[in-house]
Order: structure tokens, then sequence, then C-alpha cells
């Protein structure tokens, strides 16, 4: 059996037709796997993923069987990384697993546990989200030998015992027919409702119900995840942001894709709930996603009409499943659920310390967490990185130059230059190292040494902009003025819109009495702005230089004034905070 490898967009993109094929052939696959809901969510993956592809032989153009996995790295205590293998729709993926044409399983499922154990180095495989019911997954787990692995099954409780229990899927195995439904699978109080207040919405001139399309999609989701929101936000917490993003995203996505059912029930011109639906044609399941109502609506009750509303769809156009999803929430059961228990389960490699022969396997993976940490601000975690990715390749560019920039954020100058400068031994014509160290010397006023790197860098490429920029500003604090003005006359000539040239050369004018009253006022402003840009950067020693050129220029402006004082105290306060660190280190 070959194994292949995808692990970009546009190869995922080539399978399209193959997966579609084998999706549409597996009888135990769901939604979560199709190749519709995982091109919506590839976009939102930020860890390294790939996807396992399996063909009998090299001959053969087709995939039998794809596994979507990814792998994440964690820093270790005692230095170096650690790396885990997780199921590619973690974390907003229901259900997970993987896609089989029937009939190679017995083939397939051995042959991706013997890459993973022997082409990948792992600590630890997180095999979340498995359905009890996947038997393939039960062939693949058997398939780590004990001797070699630990395998243990987690089932992690919420602290509070009011929240449903995760590990139990709720679905309706659909009948053919609507009023079979209603009379053998809900009992007569539900019944009862269902047929009311579906003929009230049904009768009525007040109350009725909308269906998305191209015209009102927007509106119907602002509708459904404000009301989402006005519920979980509190609850959800840190964690809100991202989920309100995968369903903005998703929705829109699965919309696009024909495959999203969103009703809305309204009274007059007021919206009551709003429910969204995965449609997988292919499989002939719904899919309940997320609801959202407005919590002071009772009567009519919006959840029970609109789930009545999708579970009758549903079976007028065929499909055989209606899935809950995670959550064995109450109310799911009066609609005549049955249950799915879901697994979760750690697989462990006792000899991973030992397999790990080589560790620049893996540098690329820490790389993009450490980058991710530094972009992040979470500068304690990437100098860590940064530091760790050095201890196995002390030459490592992206590394040299991360931990410049990032010695260079935190006030240790000398550190950052012999950073920058072991990266210029190891790629001499690097233009953000020579731009790095020109700025690095600039910030600390070694005018000589920034002009002479921003000279190297237009001589390597004559049309960088940012050079002929910082050229300028070095040239001017050195009250070469003309020079000065003509790099920044040079950069705007390549570059007409570019803000920081524009304001360093009426800097350079006003300076010499050349500007007008009229021009002060507004590049006071503009000044104002660049040094805010430059506080965000964390650049607090432009920003104060741009503050205080907005002063000079408009003395009254008083909002730049403002942003002077505080950007003083918080200068000083990291100064300080610095210089006790580096005591406290001394002694």
């Amino acid at each position: 059996m070959q194994i292949d490898k995808i692990d970009n967009c546009e190869t995922f993109k080539k399978v399209r037709e193959n997966w579609d094929s084998v999706y549409a052939d597996d009888p135990h696959t769901h939604f979560f796997l199709s190749w519709v809901w995982l091109s919506g969510w590839l976009p939102m993956v930020h860890e390294s993923w790939f996807i396992l592809a399996a063909k009998p032989n090299t001959q053969d153009s087709s995939y039998v069987a794809f596994f979507p996995l990814k792998m994440l790295l964690k820093y270790q205590d005692g230095g170096g990384f650690e790396t885990q293998i997780c199921m590619l729709g973690n974390s907003m993926a229901d259900y997970t697993g993987l896609i089989c044409l029937p009939g190679y399983e017995e083939e397939v499922i051995p042959a991706f546990a013997t890459y993973i154990q022997q082409q990948l180095v792992w600590s630890s495989f997180d095999v979340k989200s498995i359905l009890e019911t996947d038997t393939r997954m039960s062939l693949f787990l058997r398939s780590f030998s004990r001797d070699s692995f630990d395998l243990t099954q987690l089932r992690i409780q919420s602290v509070n015992r009011d929240d449903p229990d995760n590990y139990i899927a709720p679905y309706i195995s659909l009948p053919d027919d609507w009023d079979q439904y209603l009379q053998n699978y809900v009992g007569s109080n539900t019944r009862q409702k269902i047929r009311r207040f579906l003929r009230k919405v049904e009768n009525s001139d007040e109350f009725y119900i909308t269906h998305v399309d191209a015209d009102n999609l927007e509106s119907h989701l602002e509708i459904l995840l404000n009301f989402w929101g006005s519920r979980w936000r509190k609850k959800k917490g840190d964690n809100y942001d991202v989920i309100m993003n995968y369903y903005n995203f998703i929705l829109r996505h699965c919309f696009k894709n024909n495959c999203l059912y969103l009703p809305v029930l309204w009274q007059g011109d007021r919206p009551l709930g709003a429910i969204a639906n995965f449609v997988d044609i292919q499989q002939k399941s719904m899919l309940f996603v997320i609801t959202g109502r407005d919590q002071t609506v009772k009567n009519p009750p919006p959840g029970l009409i609109l789930h009545a509303d999708a579970i009758r769809y549903a079976i007028q156009n065929g499909f055989k499943v209606y899935d809950f999803l995670m959550g064995n929430e109450e109310y799911k059961y009066s609609f005549g659920t049955k249950e799915r228990h879901i697994h979760h389960i750690v697989v462990k490699d006792k000899n991973y310390h030992n397999r790990q022969q080589n560790a620049e396997d893996i540098l690329p993976l820490a790389l993009q967490l450490t980058v991710r940490n530094h972009r992040s601000n979470r500068l304690t975690k990437a100098e860590q990185g940064y530091r760790q990715i050095l201890e196995v390749n002390s030459n490592h560019p992206e590394a040299l130059y991360g931990l410049g920039v990032l010695m260079r954020q935190k006030g240790e100058y000398q550190t950052a230059e012999n950073l920058l400068k072991n990266l210029l031994q190891v790629q001499p014509n690097s233009i953000k190292a020579l731009f790095s160290l020109g700025n690095l010397y600039q910030t600390q006023g070694q005018l000589s040494e920034a002009i002479e790197a921003y000279n190297q860098i237009l001589a390597l490429q004559p049309d960088a902009i940012a050079a002929y920029n910082n050229l300028g500003y070095a040239l001017q604090q050195q009250g070469k003025w003309e020079q000065a003005i003509a790099c920044y006359q040079k950069a705007l000539e390549l570059q007409p819109d570019c803000i920081e040239a524009e304001v360093n050369q009426a800097n350079a004018l006003h300076a010499q009495g050349k500007l007008s009253p009229e021009k002060q006022a507004h590049y006071a402003a503009l000044n104002n702005d660049l040094g805010r840009k430059c506080k965000q950067l964390g650049d607090f020693n432009t920003a104060v230089a741009y503050y205080q050129q907005s002063i000079s220029m408009n003395p009254d402006l008083a909002e730049a004034q403002s942003n002077l004082e505080l950007l003083l105290q918080e200068k000083s306060k990291q100064e300080n905070a610095t210089s006790e660190q580096k005591t406290l280190t001394c002694v």
C-alpha cells in the first residue's frame, strides 16, 4: 500500500474529485470528514496539518483512503520540543476519523498505522472525538503494540455538574414519513406541541419562518450569531472569539457549497430564534450546529418549532439521520433520539526519546510555534523557542533573526547586535538582517553604522523604499538635511503614498524653517499617528521622536502631549523593570 502525504491546500484541492468519490462510497463517514467541511476548516488551522492518502500501489492514479491529521509542538521544561499528533478536525469537529473505500480497510488502516509509527516522530497521538461505532479506528488502534505504546482512554469531566456530557451524541434515525415520525418517535405531549405550534406558524399572519438564501444570508447570520452570542459570550470566556470566528466563516462557506439549512422564526418584524444545520447530501444526514433565540420568548417555543421544521425538512428530502452532535442536553431526547458514544484515546510512544534521532526534522514546526508566540507578544515563550532551535542548529537563520529582533524589543541591544551579525555570517546578503541591524544602530544613536547598513541594503536592492526612508532619517539626525531630503524624495518616487517618507521629509523641511504654518498643523497630526504606530510596534524611541516632532509643529495638539506623557511613563517603567531584572541576575 502506497502512503502519500498531502500537506498544502493546492494539492488538497486537486484531490477533491477523488475525495468526494471515496466519501460518497464510505458508509461510515460523516460531514466533518467531507472535502467541503475540511476545505472551510483548513484556512483556520494554525498548526502544521497533513493528510495521509493511501493507494494500492504507485501506479494507481486514485486514492482509496484519506486520514486528516495535524502536528502540534510543545516546549519541554528541560529544553527541547515534544511533538503530538492530533486529529485534524480538533478543536471544532464533533467527530473525527478517516474515510476509506469499502473492502480496503484491512489493508489500508494498518498501513496508516505503520507509516505513523515509522515515518513520523511524535511523543503522543491524541485520538479524540471518535464515534464508538467507528470500527476502522478500533482496527487502527489495535495496530499499536502494547509493548511499544501506552493507550489510555480519557473522559474529561466538566467541573460544572450541570454541563452536558459531550461524550454522548444523540441522533434520530429518520423514518420515510413525517407522520410516522410524529406517531412512533416522540411522546404524545411533544407530538401535540409540534403539531400545534407548526400549525400556528403556518396558519398565522403574525408568525412565519424564513429560510436562508443569497439575499438574506447576512441578515440571517447576524440574527443567529447575535442570539447565540448573547447566550454564550460570558460562558465561553476566552474561547468566545475563536468560536464566533469559526461560525462566521464556516456557515458562509457551507452556504456557498449548498450545505447549509438556516431558518429564522419571526413574529412580525421581530426575529424570535434561528438554527443552523449542516446538510450532508451524500450521506443523507442533517447535523444541528448552532441555535439562538430571544431569551424572553417562551410561547411559541422557538427551539421546538425550528428543530421540528428542520426534522420535517430532512424527512421530506429523504435524509436518514438528524444528528444533534455532541452533548446530552435533556431537550434533545424529546425528539426521539438514540445515543452514540464518543471515545477519546491517547497513544503514547514509550520509545519517543530513543526514536528522536534527528531533531532537525521538527525545527520547521518549532519555528512555526515560536514565531506565533512572538507575534502574539508571548516573548518569554518565544525566546525559549528561539534558543532551543539554536541549540539544535546554531546557524538557523530564522531563529537568529527572530531572537535578534526579540532582544532588541527587550532592550538587550548588544545581544541583538551579536545575533544579527551571526546571521550575516550565515547569509551575508540578508536584507532583513541588515535592515534590523541598521535600525538597531539608529536606536542606539550609532548613526554612522546605521548609514553603512542602509547603504549595503541599497547596493543589494536599489529599490528598497524603507532603506531610503531610514537612511534619510539617520542623515537627518546628523544634520545632513539636503542628503536626507534627497533620500525621502527617492522613497516617494518609488512609492508616492509612503507616509513615513512624506512625514520625515516634512519634518526635515520644518527643521529648516521651510514648512508653511498650514502644513505644520497637517503634519503634526500625521506625526502623532506615526508615533502611535511605532508604540504599537514596540519602537518606543522612534515613537517619542514622532510625538515630540508633532508637539514642535503644533504645541496645542493635546493628544500628542498626552500620548508622549503616557509613553514616557511606560518607557520608564519598562527600563526600571529591565534594570531590576539585570540586577537580580547579577546577584
